[in-house]
């Protein structure tokens, strides 16, 4: 395998656009807020780009070459920062670069790793399995057929249970073709395990030769923007001493009459960008940090805890998942016994309560008091004059009472409907409280621990920009982020890459609110090599670079801004 290369001290220690850049000069410095990869960059200023005090001199005998000196000289300062702000993104996406690739390499390690234990496991269970099926084979040879366990069995006699031999036969049955089957199981993951290794153990290779070449890329950039940092920064003092010269001016006033000029054209950078943010179109499908290898992962396998000679079986997951899977059947049944209330409903629909009409059955029952008679039927005739008196005065105060169920079918008409519609449910006041989780603009408010963690940490110099680190006081862009989002609870990945397309919504930069990361990308949103918090009013805190360290900046101070922004 091979071994983690590291950046040497002096490398680390100076101004390095890492994967943070967010523009490695200072606010005199500032390179512009958006830079196209397609457009071409000038190469880095040679000494010949400075004019010479005799050019100067012959240059203010008159207005015209005064004025062309000068745009000379605003044009050496132009490319200036044009060639240092491409060295620093070239640095920094070699380092992100580096950072992914030393991630790829551990995981991939860790996955052949992973597969040569378990190889060894499979092996032990093939051998274990095997051992089982020598004991059946000997057993037999030894007893022979007639008389091993199984011949003893099938041994009639009369005092003998033919049907407790069957289920004892059957059962030693199951036991042998368990352990035939176990043995054909454990074959087959000695097989996949070991396709498994071979796989893990290329890509691990693979992994490693690609951190290696990244590595190398990173050394070689780092050192390339190094050796660009100082030169640069001469030049552009020695450009500004002349500038003051030509213009008669105080050389500070010159200095920052030629900052406001850059922070006017990083402002424009920022407008571009804004206006750009309605034809960006995030990727539907996000890449995945580390594809996974092409060969499926077998079923793991692990040893038994036992006070007897270890054992190796496979985990139990599957059947575990099993059980869930066997666990949803009953509630399918169970909805269509819901159907059955369903029936019940239509109990009510059974408006019997037209049962309003049993008062007639009800006369029939003051006629039944008579059926009693009813060995008189024939006489009936000679009754009814007699009898009608008689039903008259007292039976037809009963109908009276039949009034009384008339009442009874006003209740049918149930006002118990009218406690439905009272539904003293209408306290849904409470599904309001459930909206008041969809304040989710005050889960912004969930942001402030992050971002107050943020601007301690910028404020405080014992805290400072090392590419790679992870604090508690060295960081880089992203591991700051990641620090600063851990104080809300909010979990991010460890790359700028792996942060923006892990991020469940993206917003326009013209939406940003606290807590909001917007990200620096040189080749439209493939990938990312900075990540910078927004905190509001147009400002972003972030781990710069090693020159800068860690600060609150405007937003257009962020160079080769994305239009998209990532809301966690």
């Amino acid at each position: 395998m091979a071994t983690r290369h590291t950046l040497g001290v002096a490398a680390s220690t100076l101004a390095l656009a890492a994967s943070c850049l967010a523009g490695a000069l200072p606010a005199s410095a500032s390179t512009p807020a958006t830079f196209p990869a397609s457009v071409s960059i000038a190469a880095a200023p040679s000494t010949s780009a400075l004019p010479t005090d005799a050019e100067i001199q012959e240059a203010k005998k008159s207005k015209d070459s005064t004025n062309a000196m000068i745009a000379r000289i605003e044009a050496s300062l132009a490319s200036s920062r044009a060639e240092l702000q491409r060295v620093e993104t070239e640095a920094a996406e070699a380092q992100e670069s580096l950072l992914s690739a030393g991630e790829e390499r551990d995981q991939r390690t860790a996955e052949a790793e992973k597969a040569v234990k378990q190889l060894d496991y499979a092996k032990t269970y093939l051998a274990q399995s095997r051992k089982d099926l020598g004991a059946i084979a000997s057993d037999i040879y030894r007893n022979g057929a007639g008389t091993s366990t199984l011949g003893l069995l099938l041994d009639d006699n009369k005092e003998g249970d033919l049907f407790y031999k069957a289920a004892t036969i059957d059962a030693l049955s199951e036991q042998q073709v368990q352990s035939v089957n176990t043995a054909s199981e454990a074959e087959a993951l000695v097989s996949a395990w070991q396709e498994y290794a071979d796989a893990a153990q290329s890509a691990a290779e693979d992994a490693a030769a690609n951190y290696d070449s990244a590595a190398a890329t990173a050394n070689s950039t780092l050192n390339t923007y190094e050796s660009a940092v100082e030169p640069e920064k001469k030049l552009r003092n020695e450009l500004i001493g002349h500038l003051a010269t030509l213009q008669q001016k105080e050389e500070a006033e010159v200095r920052k009459a030629v900052e406001k000029k850059e922070a006017q054209e990083q402002e424009a950078a920022l407008e571009e960008a804004i206006a750009t943010e309605d034809t960006t179109e995030v990727p539907e499908e996000k890449p995945a940090a580390i594809k996974p290898l092409a060969v499926a992962e077998p079923q793991e396998l692990e040893p038994t805890e036992s006070d007897d000679e270890p054992t190796i079986k496979p985990k139990a997951v599957e059947l575990e998942t099993l059980t869930p899977t066997a666990v949803p059947k009953p509630p399918k049944a169970e909805p269509t016994k819901t159907a059955e209330p369903k029936p019940e409903p239509t109990k009510t629909a059974e408006p019997k309560p037209t049962k309003t009409a049993e008062p007639k059955p009800e006369p029939t029952k003051t006629a039944e008091p008579k059926p009693t008679k009813t060995a008189e039927p024939t006489p009936k005739p000679e009754p009814k004059p007699t009898k009608t008196a008689e039903p008259k005065p007292t039976k037809t105060a009963e109908p009276k009472p039949t009034p009384k169920p008339e009442p009874k079918p006003t209740k049918t008409a149930e006002p118990k409907p009218t406690p439905t519609p009272t539904p003293k449910p209408t306290p849904k006041p409470e599904p309001t409280k459930t909206a008041e989780p969809q304040p989710e603009p005050d889960t912004g408010r969930s942001y402030s621990a992050a971002i107050a963690w943020a601007l301690k940490t910028a404020d405080d110099p014992s805290k400072y920009y090392v590419y790679g680190g992870n604090g508690p006081n060295a960081f880089d862009c992203s591991s700051f982020s990641q620090r600063a989002f851990g104080q809300s609870g909010i979990s991010l990945p460890r790359t700028s890459t792996q942060q923006f397309f892990s991020a469940p919504q993206y917003v326009s930069l013209s939406n940003l609110r606290p807590g909001d990361l917007v990200f620096s990308s040189s080749n439209g949103g493939s990938s990312f090599y900075h990540v910078a918090i927004y905190i509001g009013n147009g400002n972003v805190v972030h781990a710069r670079n090693p020159s800068v360290g860690i600060s609150v900046t405007p937003l257009s101070w962020v160079n080769n801004l994305y239009s998209k922004a990532a809301r966690y």
